[in-house]
């Protein structure tokens, strides 16, 4: 059965991160953005794109590494848990030194021939890439440290780091305000140095802390053959999400003005600041389910997959819902300059969160049993095909709502086609196990809408009576409509509880 006080503390501790990290990012960006510049701040996300474009292969190992590692502790083997956390390090060194390789040839080639920059900043454009280079190759022999934690459900940590790295970029922030040299180059330098410093906190724990975090020369090849054989498949599955993210910001520097890939880079972060809510709860739920399918309770991993994916989506409709309403008084307040495009890219890029909601959930049950062959392939199909498909779309004169419609199409099609299908395909999931989880969620959103939306036509969104009411009236909307249509016994226990606490008793 899974921990739920476990649960409960995990996502307690990861919520004081986020709120920290969420806090200090939306703040910075502000000042960023307005020292910066539109064109350097675009600069910087596309540059660091380059890199990023590799960065699925680290998080591809960053999924097998916590899922052997957590697996291993499920199944409480001890000394095969420590050849696997040393061998998965050997693993992500050795990716580490094959990434400085293609980013130093193909990488540069790049940089100097296809990137749209002003000549007069390719040097500084140089600089921050082999930083980019720098900070990859510290995140990527950074993972296995990063898993154990995640393994051991150890998420108090994060908050303490939280609070140095919190601290630490508003003092890059305002380094950037009071600096007379280049403002790209001096940003790029201290976000790196910061990254560095939480990376080696974070192995300082872990060594001290978990004894199988200490290294040694050995190197088993079973569980190197294994770690690749479930990462291969792995790898497909993650590059979706890289053309989705990185990919889309490289093809907008080729085809799009400066402005409207800092609309796709502020609609990310402020996607991003929200799923950090939820990612959470993903975080301190996941190691639950696998534990659960490595000891054979294959029932209790089941339900919780299919609770968690229901209550997650709830809260990112709590969420999402008053930011697609607000956005633009929201992005107004926020930003010094708001650039065009920004407000209709966040609505979508949330839009098209909201739904990959199931495809995350779903996705943990195939890591569990070590099924994502069927996965991947979807995903190479669907992710490849896209990026290609907006290619020639841009490349034909199209305009910059392509880079909105195709990742919100192929996402429905992956959350609510193709991981459905698998699970019940290769998993032993049943269409009436997860047809009322869909069908629950798909309710709250009608009702929710039905209520907020026609709202807006009769508030003044740009003044403060109109945003509080708008703000009050979407938030309870979603709350009336998640109880309304949640399952009677969850809906009975949350009630006695209140009783309990207003004094009636239980």
């Amino acid at each position: 059965m899974a921990d739920g006080k476990r649960i409960v503390k995990n996502t307690g501790f990861l919520y004081i991160r986020m709120l920290l990290v969420m806090g200090v990012s939306l703040f910075t960006s502000r000042v960023v953005l307005d020292k910066l510049g539109v064109g350097d701040y675009a600069l910087y996300t596309v540059v660091g794109g380059v890199v990023g474009m590799l960065s699925f292969l680290n998080g591809t190992l960053s999924v097998g590494t916590s899922r052997f590692l957590t697996y291993e502790l499920g199944a409480g083997n001890r000394d095969r848990l420590k050849d696997t956390f040393v061998t998965t390090f050997y693993t992500h060194l050795i990716l580490a030194t094959l990434i400085l390789l293609v980013m130093e040839t193909g990488g540069m080639w790049y940089l100097y021939n296809k990137l749209v920059a002003p000549p007069e900043r390719m040097d500084a454009c140089f600089i921050v890439f082999q930083l980019s280079i720098f900070t990859m190759m510290i995140s990527i022999t950074q993972v296995p440290y990063t898993a154990s934690i995640m393994s051991h459900e150890k998420m108090g940590v994060y908050a303490y780091v939280s609070v140095f790295e919190a601290l630490a970029k508003l003092g890059v922030c305002y380094m950037i305000v009071v600096t007379e040299y280049d403002r790209l180059i001096v940003y790029a330098s201290l976000i790196a140095l910061v990254q560095v410093v939480v990376a080696f906190t974070y192995r300082f724990y872990c060594i001290h802390q978990f004894g199988e975090c200490r290294l040694s020369l050995s190197f088993d090849k079973s569980i190197f053959k294994d770690l690749l054989g479930f990462s291969g498949w792995n790898v497909i599955a993650n590059l979706t999400e890289t053309l989705k993210i990185q990919g889309v910001l490289i093809l907008m520097n080729m085809f799009l003005q400066p402005f409207v890939v800092a609309s796709q880079a502020i609609a990310n972060q402020v996607a991003q600041a929200m799923m950090q809510f939820v990612d959470n709860i993903r975080v301190a739920i996941n190691p639950q389910v696998i534990k659960s399918y490595a000891a054979g309770d294959y029932e209790a991993s089941k339900k919780l997959t299919l609770q968690s994916a229901t209550y997650v989506y709830d809260v990112l409709l709590l969420l999402g819902l008053p930011l697609i309403l607000l956005v633009r008084p929201i992005l107004n307040v926020w930003l010094v300059e708001v650039p065009e495009y920004a407000a209709i890219f966040v609505q979508f890029t949330i839009a098209t969160r909201i739904i990959s909601n199931f495809s995350a959930a779903f996705y943990i049950p195939m890591i569990a049993s070590g099924k994502v062959k069927k996965n991947s392939m979807a995903a190479l199909v669907l992710g490849v095909g896209q990026f290609v498909l907006m290619y020639f779309l841009l490349m034909m004169g199209y305009g910059a709502m392509v880079v909105l419609y195709l990742p919100l199409i192929v996402s429905s099609i992956f959350a609510f086609i193709v991981k459905p299908y698998i699970l019940i395909k290769d998993i032993d999931y049943k269409v009436s196990d997860m047809l009322p989880c869909v069908v629950s969620c798909l309710k709250v959103t009608i009702l929710s809408c039905a209520i907020s939306v026609p709202m807006v036509f009769l508030f003044d969104v740009d003044r403060l009576p109109g945003f509080i009411a708008i703000l009050v009236i979407s938030v309870g909307a979603v709350i009336f409509s998640s109880i309304f249509f949640m399952e009677q016994e969850v809906r009975y226990k949350i009630l006695q509880i209140i009783k309990g606490k207003l004094g009636y008793g239980v």
